[in-house]
């Protein structure tokens, strides 16, 4: 990625934005672009302290790096140590897929993700579940452990349920029209069939145990539970169920598809 500019005003031209290095579509080729909405927009440091002497201007066009997530606000980095808050952008995209009119919010895909979660857990007589801000702050910092596609259960801070999947806001940015993504739901269940199907579990394969263990978390999953996402990984988090017996007849089986049921996308309304 070529070098993240960012916009420099003093406070007394904040309200005009003189002097701004506007981002043309030329230098952000290939990457993501967070646009700026109608109003000047304050950049934050990563613990999320406001930075008193530098501002984005209206209607502007930054590219950016990291994007990640803390105390349930999300932040696109635009320079080395500053960041735009996502409330802050009316748009985020990537150049090789301009088309695309959908701005992924890992807040709204949590909320999808759990309604998901819950229908499959009565559709297969398990627990109902909820979410916490302090298990979606964790499931965040999972999925930034994530490095590239080496996704890795080993880096857990603590034992918990761990699914991770690899992909998260550049695979939705640049493959979103391609597989349909028109809304935070579409991404959910997206997710949940992914990992419910357990088509791509590289750990195990076909006819071994543990091939359907993202399937197993899923259907008994411990309470409290959420998602997070990085640039390049999704991570689902969790406390272990109680019914661990239930867990491993699913995880442990080694035949072709378990005897449990699938949702449709319609279980859970736009």
């Amino acid at each position: 990625m070529k070098t993240v500019k960012s916009l420099i005003v003093g406070m007394a031209l904040l309200a005009s934005s003189t002097g701004a290095m506007i981002l043309s579509q030329k230098d952000a080729d290939a990457a993501k672009v967070a646009s700026v909405d109608n109003n000047v927009a304050r950049l934050y440091r990563e613990d999320g302290k406001l930075i008193t002497d530098r501002a984005l201007g209206p209607n502007s066009n930054w590219l950016v790096g990291r994007i990640f997530t803390h105390n349930n606000e999300t932040y696109y980095q635009v320079a080395t140590k500053e960041y735009l808050k996502a409330n802050d952008s009316k748009r985020l995209y990537d150049n090789t897929n301009p088309s695309l009119n959908y701005t992924p919010n890992i807040q709204r895909i949590n909320q999808y993700f759990i309604k998901y979660l819950n229908a499959l857990h009565a559709a297969n007589g398990t627990p109902m579940t909820t979410t916490t801000p302090e298990m979606f702050e964790y499931a965040n910092h999972r999925a930034y452990q994530q490095v590239g596609s080496n996704l890795n259960h080993s880096t857990r801070p603590r034992n918990t349920q761990d699914n991770l999947y690899g992909m998260g806001y550049d695979f939705i940015l640049k493959y979103g029209t391609y597989n349909n993504f028109k809304s935070d739901r579409d991404v959910a269940f997206y997710l949940l069939k992914g990992w419910y199907d357990d088509d791509n579990n590289i750990a195990y394969g076909p006819g071994q145990a543990g091939h359907f263990g993202h399937r197993a978390a899923l259907i008994y999953t411990g309470n409290p539970v959420a998602l997070g996402m990085s640039d390049n990984a999704t991570a689902m988090s969790a406390e272990w169920p109680e019914d661990l017996d239930g867990f491993n007849s699913i995880f442990n089986y080694t035949g072709s598809n378990p005897n449990t049921n699938f949702i449709s996308k319609d279980a859970v309304p736009e």
